[in-house]
């Protein structure tokens, strides 16, 4: 036995075979071009189909991680999309004619060195990000997509460290857990992982790589950050035991004084969890064709099985010439496909004043009675209420208490725009547990003017998925938990330990 010590990100222990992936080459050699407006012209195409690939990475990552996770990758297509990074790569093609492969080694090794020279440990996190988004650039230049198709299901994957995109493209194949020999706990592929629910171990150190092998059995405890390269049999059982499903796993979830608890999870579709009450669908994407909106909606409906669904329709902005007919055929799209299932409930975004809330409800009614008069059914029990994303809508959550049957509130969005954190990280980290503290005052004045007004209110995003603030979000009244189905069972079991009688 070869025992590494890491550091722990997540997870309990598993052993399962070991599949070593290489770090990616980003090296390129330099070679003098005689036309450097070909270059520009080169790198301007794969900028673009760069976007599309982080479009279609972030539309995956929407399903399957829930909106907080997938938005690593929209941070990937701003830093694509970033002036002084691209004015590099182009300034070191025009200055130095060189060709572009080699302008986007030079800036990845110059942004990263820049950042990973920082005292700041997030800001050094995110140089694995450049190095992303430069490595995609160069495979598209190059014309060789990484393919992790070769890697086996199952198996414990081991790297110098594991990029964004990486983590995305191997959770296709179910790995058993990563373990790297460098990393950080605040990298983006460590808030993946989490959202993955698998154990993973960082910082193993630069001896790993030298010693293991594919296809070696590998032990890793993730809430240790202990490797063990071949244990043996004894030690396998000692730190692994028998995987049982706990025999109320399909009960409700309450809380130790018996206060019931509802479990989505967000934009999860097929089988879902044992412990989960429904799905939470609150990226619904704005299609224009009203077949194509009413055939989305109903394919989630199909899917849903009976069980309890959550909608946010997309927003439709405010300088929309065709606003208020583009808001009634949505709305008769989701009616529509609803039907008469009496588990559902509609949320509306961005609301920042009473009229406007008044004014969605009033076509809310002129719609489901048009519908009725075609013949339509409409369940009466479908539930209607708002997203809180806004400061304004938190301000007068005790108007729209009273207007409607539901909240949810959006930790991320709120966040964002109460601390006006438009890129990188939504907390500083030098102001973490400040800025929350803030967040969270407002979340608890919502949550009191729901409870005081007869409204149920539920919450979505990164502080819905923290299990530290289960117990604290469940003291406010807050009932409903939207969270990726990787997340359900650690928020369940925060949630079946917290007495709120004491």
């Amino acid at each position: 036995m070869t025992v590494f010590n890491g550091k722990s990100v997540c997870g309990a222990a598993v052993c399962a075979s070991v599949c070593v992936i290489r770090k990616p080459d980003l090296s390129a050699e330099r070679v003098h071009v005689d036309d450097a407006s070909a270059e520009l012209r080169r790198i301007e195409a794969a900028r673009y189909v760069a976007a599309r690939q982080l479009q279609e990475i972030y539309d995956r990552a929407l399903d399957r991680f829930g909106e907080s996770n997938a938005q690593i990758f929209g941070i990937h297509t701003m830093m694509l999309e970033d002036e002084d990074y691209n004015g590099s790569i182009d300034g070191i093609i025009e200055a130095e004619s060189v060709n572009a492969e080699y302008a986007v080694y030079r800036t990845s090794v110059i942004f990263s060195q820049m950042l990973e020279a920082m005292d700041n440990e997030y800001m050094r996190a995110r140089s694995a990000d450049v190095r992303d988004v430069s490595f995609r650039l160069m495979s598209i230049l190059r014309g060789q997509a990484e393919d992790m198709s070769y890697v086996p299901e199952n198996s414990v994957i081991c790297a110098d460290d594991i990029s964004p995109s990486q983590a995305e493209a191997l959770d296709r194949r179910s790995p058993a857990a990563f373990v790297m020999a460098h990393g950080s706990t605040l990298s983006h592929t460590s808030i993946l992982a989490r959202s993955m629910n698998i154990p993973v171990v960082i910082g193993a150190g630069d001896d790993l790589l030298g010693t293991v092998h594919s296809g070696e059995e590998m032990l890793v405890d993730g809430s240790t950050g202990t490797i063990i390269l071949e244990p043996d049999i004894a030690l396998r059982k000692c730190l692994i035991p028998e995987v049982r499903h706990p025999a109320n796993a399909e009960e409700k979830t309450r809380t130790v004084d018996g206060t019931r608890v509802m479990l989505l999870a967000e934009g999860a579709s097929g089988t879902l969890p044992a412990c989960a009450d429904g799905a939470s669908f609150l990226s619904c994407p704005r299609l224009d064709d009203s077949v194509e909106q009413y055939e989305y909606y109903r394919s989630i409906m199909k899917n849903a099985a009976g069980g309890r669904v959550f909608l946010r329709v997309p927003e439709i902005p405010a300088s929309d010439p065709e606003r208020h007919e583009h808001v009634l055929m949505h709305l008769r799209s989701v009616f529509r496909a609803c039907g008469s299932a009496d588990s559902v409930g509609i949320l509306f975004p961005m609301i920042n004043c009473e009229a406007e809330a008044r004014k969605i409800l009033n076509a809310c009614d002129e719609v489901t009675t048009s519908l009725r008069a075609e013949g339509v059914e409409v369940s009466d029990n479908v539930k209607l209420g708002f997203m809180l994303e806004t400061p304004a809508a938190v301000v007068i959550s005790d108007v729209l208490a009273p207007m409607s049957d539901l909240f949810i509130i959006d930790s991320d969005v709120l966040s964002r725009l109460t601390l006006s954190s438009s890129g990188g990280g939504i907390f500083d980290e030098e102001f973490i547990e400040s800025q929350k503290n803030a967040v969270l005052r407002l979340i608890n004045y919502s949550a009191r003017s729901a409870v005081k007004n007869g409204a149920r209110i539920g919450i979505c995003g990164s502080l819905a998925q923290d299990p530290s603030l289960t117990e604290e979000l469940l003291r406010m009244g807050i009932n409903k938990f939207c969270v990726p189905a990787g997340q359900l069972e650690e928020i369940r079991s925060a949630v079946t330990n917290a007495d709120l009688a004491e």
